[in-house]
């Protein structure tokens, strides 16, 4: 079982082995402590004199456990026997701990439905039993086979269950491993955010057990979400500070993966380096990333880690492709083809392990790489011999974004030999099993979303309960009262009098607290509305609180606006930490308010990157003068900031603007902290605008002119490449 920390598109990932930590969870969640060991002969002979009915069935367990590797089959049939003498003399715990040794034998041996079988009649003994710490273990080891199965979303609710209970028995261990387990199950399901806030959690634990293995594991997972999101720079703190403590406890299969990681990253960073025209740099973070990479390897060696050696192979070999095509748009061919042949024999000596160790789903991937290469080389006919046979490959072992995107590269390698018929169906196929993805992603997250409310519909839940039982004990508390009004009748109008006005009193006060107590919740409920406001469009904000969700929205014309800051990293570099937020605060503050009075949504921003789009979430005609004149109104702000600052002898940024027009798909994504996202080419394309453009320039695509009315000054540029596109004809709005 494997968690990647990486882009499903990408070709390269950061994998790590959990299964000893399952097993380990498993074992201690079985219910049943082993003291000293005995053998199986032992533990017989003290069966032969126990007395009574209890010791028995521990004893019977207890062989069953001993045998669960060597002989399975005696280990099943003892269990047999443990849960009809436990039935026999109502010993209800020892058949709970039986059944959930069954489910933890059959996990062993591979038979996944026979273990959630034996776990679930577990779990009902458990219940009956209200031994909660019992069913939260259960929880946890159903939650454990899902993930083996691939059914993240179902482990994910057996884990928030199993984190409820240990939560309210304050058991801090397992409180931690629930979150870390949640974390896992949150990472598969690409909800990044809250797989963070678990981890957190997790570490917390870790630091304050003072515990470097455990200290070690969340930093690296950490990094290994923060680079999902492309936060390469916080990814990489995180690895190094897991590879001190790992180098400094002496942890060799740790550090392996730990530097395998730092190697990707760099890789990372090469590959945005060579799409942002800073091809020297490239190389030289392609050299970082190899010896990261020869790093691993030496530590997979010496492990005799056969997998570990033949994937880090795998990422040379991908780090040698892409430094050849750094090479050839240098014009380098002889460097070129030397890294794409040395990428084909390190593509070579991987797929002889991978073979050897059966294992599947690496050679997918690397025979992908394989034909990549040929392709580059020009050898068209092997790079498609080697498309087709990663595409059978993947059918056979079910990744179906290897075959998705088969039907890209083919599409790519047929129009490279002139077959265009076959280039384009091969193009359609992809985009229609590209937009089949796409729906299925929609509906895994709202299925997501739903699991994540679910812990605040019960909370609502229980408030309407609380509620409904305060307004039974006041109406009890009134009934009582008047009573009492009617038994004391005969003392006289004064005491009535008096009963009266205590009755009066009383209800004063209830109505009083009722009063305050929903002023309160009308203040709290304003402060949320407020809230999602400030995040969400009020359309799907109205949606998502009346629904609890959010319905994705097809948009066939918009224009997106994208802004990256020119030279950040070394502008940075100058800056204090505290100094670097505050101007990221400052700039984004003013492109706020100048979006905004141009009717343009902002989306979000990454990093040192700002992305808005007009004719959304209301659609709206201009849209695209509107995110021209909001371009141009940016530009001048930020010269006029530059100019500011450099006369105080201060660093200053520049910027580049995209712009592009076309259709996106819009909605809501997460499951706590809600955001407003946009997907589609539209998006990658403005920002191939930007990567393409200049210092203090507008760089306006064709499909975006076409939509500018007559007056407005454009300067064509011609042709330019574009990054995945090929040539685009590009404009600077002046």
């Amino acid at each position: 079982m494997s968690i990647y920390v990486r882009t499903p598109e990408s070709p390269t990932f950061v994998r790590m082995d959990i299964r000893p930590l399952v097993w380990t969870m498993l074992l201690c969640f079985s219910g049943f402590l082993h003291g000293q060991e005995h053998t199986p002969e032992q533990l017989r002979d003290s069966l032969a004199r126990a007395t009574t009915d209890t010791t028995r069935v521990n004893l019977m367990i207890e062989i069953a456990w001993e045998l669960k590797i060597e002989d399975p089959e005696t280990a099943r049939h003892t269990l047999q026997d443990a849960i009809c003498l436990a039935r026999q003399s109502g010993f209800r715990k020892g058949e709970a701990t039986a059944f959930n040794y069954f489910g933890v034998l059959e996990n062993i041996h591979g038979r996944p439905a026979d273990a959630i079988r034996y776990f679930t009649y577990a779990l009902e003994v458990r219940r009956e039993l209200d031994d909660q710490l019992g069913v939260a273990s259960l929880y946890n080891n159903l939650g454990n086979i899902q993930v083996r199965q691939g059914e993240h979303l179902r482990a994910l609710e057996q884990f928030q269950e199993s984190l409820r209970i240990v939560e309210l028995l304050a058991d801090s261990q397992r409180i931690a491993r629930a979150n870390y387990q949640i974390a896992l199950a949150h990472s598969e399901l690409g909800n990044h955010p809250e797989a963070l806030n678990h981890l957190y959690e997790y570490l917390g634990y870790a630091e304050s057990q003072r515990d470097s293995a455990e200290i070690a594991n969340a930093l690296n997972l950490i990094g290994g979400v923060k680079a999902e999101i492309e936060l390469t720079d916080e990814a990489l703190d995180y690895f190094r500070r897991a590879m001190a403590i790992r180098e400094r406890t002496g942890d060799a299969s740790g550090l392996a993966v730990v530097y395998r990681n730092m190697g990707i990253s760099h890789a990372n960073l090469a590959e945005t380096a060579a799409d942002t025209g800073h091809p020297d740099s490239a190389l030289v973070l392609h050299g970082v990333a190899r010896e990261w990479y020869e790093k691993s390897k030496t530590q997979y060696e010496a492990l005799d880690d056969q997998l570990g050696i033949a994937h880090v192979l795998l990422n040379l070999a991908i780090n040698h492709k892409a430094e050849g095509s750094v090479h050839k748009d240098l014009g380098h061919s002889g460097r070129a083809e030397s890294s794409w042949q040395t990428a084909l024999g390190l593509l070579g000596r991987s797929r002889a392990i991978m073979e050897l160790q059966g294992e599947q789903a690496g050679l997918v991937e690397l025979l992908n790489a394989t034909g990549d290469v040929y392709r580059r080389q020009g050898r068209f006919d092997l790079a498609l011999a080697y498309t087709r046979q990663y595409m059978a490959l993947a059918g056979q072992t079910g990744q179906s974004k290897f075959i998705r995107n088969g039907w890209k590269d083919l599409s790519r390698v047929y129009a490279d030999l002139g077959r265009w018929k076959e280039a384009f169906e091969a193009r359609k196929t992809y985009d229609e099993l590209r937009w089949q993805d796409f729906e299925e992603r929609r509906i895994q997250d709202i299925e997501r979303r739903e699991v994540a409310y679910g812990d605040m519909k019960k909370q609502i839940r229980l408030l309407k309960q609380e509620q409904a039982l305060a307004l039974q004990d006041a109406q009890l508390r009134e009934a009582r009262t008047r009573q009492r009004a009617l038994l004391g009748g005969g003392a006289g109008l004064l005491l009535l009098a008096l009963l009266l006005y205590n009755r009066y009193l009383i209800k004063s006060k209830a109505n009083r607290d009722l009063a305050e107590k929903n002023a309160i919740i009308d203040a709290e409920r304003k402060k949320s509305d407020d809230l999602l406001l400030n995040i969400l469009p009020a359309a799907t904000a109205e949606e998502l609180k009346a629904t609890g969700r959010s319905t994705a929205r097809r948009y066939e014309a918009v224009t997106v606006l994208f802004t990256d800051f020119v030279g950040f990293t070394e502008v940075s570099a100058q800056l204090s930490a505290e100094a670097l937020v505050r101007e990221l605060d400052t700039c984004f503050r003013a492109f706020d308010e100048i979006t905004a009075r141009h009717g343009l949504e902002k989306i979000k921003t990454i990093g040192d990157a700002y992305l808005c789009v007009g004719g959304l979430p209301r659609e709206r005609e201009g849209h695209a003068l509107a995110a021209v004149e909001a371009a141009r109104e940016m530009q001048v702000w930020m010269e006029d900031r530059r100019r500011k600052l450099e006369a105080e002898g201060k660093p200053a940024f520049r910027m580049r603007i995209g712009i592009h027009t076309g259709p996106v798909v819009a909605g809501v994504v997460g499951d706590r902290k809600f955001a407003y996202d946009i997907w589609g080419d539209t998006v990658n394309t403005a920002a191939r605008m930007e990567s393409a453009g200049e210092a203090g320039k507008i760089n306006v695509s064709d499909a975006t002119r076409h939509l500018l009315p007559e007056g407005i000054s454009l300067t064509p540029r011609g042709e330019i490449e574009a990054k995945g596109k090929g040539k685009m004809n590009m404009w600077w709005a002046e």
